[in-house]
């Protein structure tokens, strides 16, 4: 009876090793496939974040503009609705210097009629033909500082942020001009252009109306 001749420790060796390197093979081949994952559930978790950021954004700016439109409808005491507006650029856009003009069509001038954070004497009285103030009543365009070339501006103008005309139908009530921002709020967000559009189309026929109430007040 025949019997295997015994198997050198060498050969016993070897194969243990190549076993083993199949198996680390297959942990480092398994290990890669669980990195792909991880990375692409990260990817993954980083795309839901910035949707749901971009959700609560927009959530946020729509809550401002109902809250701003409500607002301008509250009270026909035309007082009232200037303290108002100022109080909707503090609280929303951040800014703690403005003016508010009415535009005199017949003098072609506008007039200061409410302000903050500003030296009033430098502005009680603006010629349309002067400076990106009078320029956006006279055509009724939208000045944003850093979007497009813009008119020229005067000394006092300087730091002028955004200048917003205020419509009354096809005619333009005044203007909002807004210059400094608050510390913490560097630049103006996409809400605070959406803001500019509902003031432009809103706060001007308020005000106008505002003018014809037995008991509204002229600042």
């Amino acid at each position: 009876m025949s019997s295997d001749p015994p198997r050198d420790p060498k050969d016993s060796a070897h194969d243990m090793l190549r076993l083993t390197e199949e198996s680390l093979g297959e942990l480092e081949a398994e290990n890669a496939s669980l990195r792909t994952q991880v990375d692409s559930l990260r990817q993954e978790r980083v795309r839901l974040e910035e949707k749901l950021s971009s959700a609560d954004v927009q959530m946020t700016n729509l809550v401002n503009l109902c809250v701003a439109s409500h607002r301008l409808h509250e009270t026909a005491d035309r007082r009232a609705l200037l303290d108002i507006i100022r109080e909707i650029i503090n609280n929303i856009v951040g800014s703690e210097e403005l003016g508010i003009f009415e535009l005199d069509a017949e003098r072609s001038m506008l007039s200061l009629v409410h302000s903050m954070g500003i030296e009033p004497d430098r502005f009680q009285s603006i010629p349309l033909d002067q400076g990106v103030i009078g320029y956006t009543a006279l055509t009724g365009e939208r000045f944003v500082a850093g979007e497009g070339p813009g008119p020229r501006a005067t000394g006092s103008e300087s730091n002028l942020t955004a200048c917003i005309p205020l419509r009354c139908g096809s005619r333009v009530w005044g203007v909002i001009a807004i210059f400094g921002l608050l510390p913490q709020k560097p630049t103006l967000k996409d809400g605070d252009r959406e803001l500019f559009a509902l003031l432009e189309n809103q706060a001007g026929l308020v005000l106008a109306a505002s003018e014809t109430e037995p008991d509204g007040n002229r600042s």
